[in-house]
């Protein structure tokens, strides 16, 4: 079964213009933080939501940056199924 993701919205302090966040939580459980690239300095990124952390499976060496929130929850939710797949 798909996990319940819930985004909550939050400003986040960040030291740039990049201010909008948004927790996400999967069936209660905080999983990732994302951020709205918003400062000129990020190019053709801005604008973009990046995941400014990730816990349990969403946690990752690299930082993915999504074109939009469906796409940042259909990452999510992939590495969700996936972890449960593995059985935690």
């Amino acid at each position: 079964m798909a996990p319940s993701l819930t985004f909550q919205h939050i400003e986040v302090m960040t030291g740039h213009d990049d201010r909008e966040g948004q927790l996400v939580l999967a069936d209660g459980q905080l999983v990732a933080i994302l951020v709205r690239l918003d400062d000129q300095v990020h190019g053709v990124d801005r604008g973009r939501w990046f995941l400014e952390v990730g816990f349990g499976p969403c946690q990752r060496p690299f930082q993915p940056a999504f074109a939009d929130l469906e796409s940042a929850a259909a990452w999510i939710t992939e590495r969700l199924n996936q972890f449960s797949a593995v059985g935690r």
